[in-house]
């Protein structure tokens, strides 16, 4: 698993610092260490807190993974791409805005015309 987390971490490598790479790596190393630790190890007022807060951090990261942070991060790190995206949504919505002025002019001429229309 650890390997496929590296992998998608590294795929998005210009958009996570290297310093948070090298965390992770370190973490990694590290985390055969903080597992040693069992509930014994501490008093019952600690355990409480550590297990609240481990409570809090899984929220948080289900939060952040719903939200896909990492793609909204990838986004703002390559702003040629957000400025491309933007622009395209913007000739869109022009040329949306300029057919329905058209349509509503062409309703408002059809209305005040004095033809009767399509022969009736």
């Amino acid at each position: 698993m650890t390997d496929d987390m590296d992998q998608h971490i590294s795929s998005k490598q210009s958009a996570v610092s290297q310093d948070a790479f090298l965390a992770k790596k370190k973490f990694d190393t590290q985390k055969s260490s903080f597992e040693e630790y069992t509930g014994t190890d501490f008093d019952d007022d600690y355990s409480k807190d550590v297990n609240q807060l481990r409570h809090e951090i899984k929220l948080f990261l289900a939060l952040v993974k719903e939200s896909k942070l990492d793609d909204v991060i990838h986004l703002i790190a390559n702003p040629s791409r957000l400025m491309g995206i933007n622009f395209v949504i913007g000739f869109v919505r022009g040329i949306a805005f300029c057919l329905a002025c058209l349509i509503m002019a062409m309703a408002i001429l059809f209305s005040l015309s004095d033809k009767v229309p399509f022969g009736v």
